[in-house]
């Protein structure tokens, strides 16, 4: 027996089914929430033209060169220090916060 699974996307907007060509993702952040929000090609021209102005008096903000971190240096920092950390995949929140705090 086979088995398929389908996924749909639908609108965030407006709830109407997507199609994986009409499907775009849109990520933002807003007082320092990340967001993201399944969206029709319309439904993103009208998010662009809404900010528009916002972003048209707004400074940009460059990004901080320490919010990147090196993962290998992390987990080698978190093994000296006895912490469990895999050797592959997502490093745990806690280990990264408790790196950046070390080396601040």
């Amino acid at each position: 027996m086979a088995r398929r699974e389908v996924t749909q996307f639908f609108d965030d907007l407006d709830g109407s089914p997507l199609s994986e060509s009409e499907h775009q993702a849109v990520h933002f952040s807003f007082n320092g929430t990340e967001y993201v929000l399944d969206l029709s090609k319309d439904n993103v021209a009208k998010f662009h033209e809404a900010l528009m102005p916002f972003i048209a008096a707004a400074r940009e903000v460059p990004a901080d060169p320490r919010s990147k971190v090196d993962a290998s240096q992390i987990r080698a920092w978190a093994r000296k220090r006895g912490m469990k950390v895999a050797q592959r995949g997502k490093i745990p929140f806690e280990i990264i916060d408790a790196y950046r705090r070390a080396n601040a």
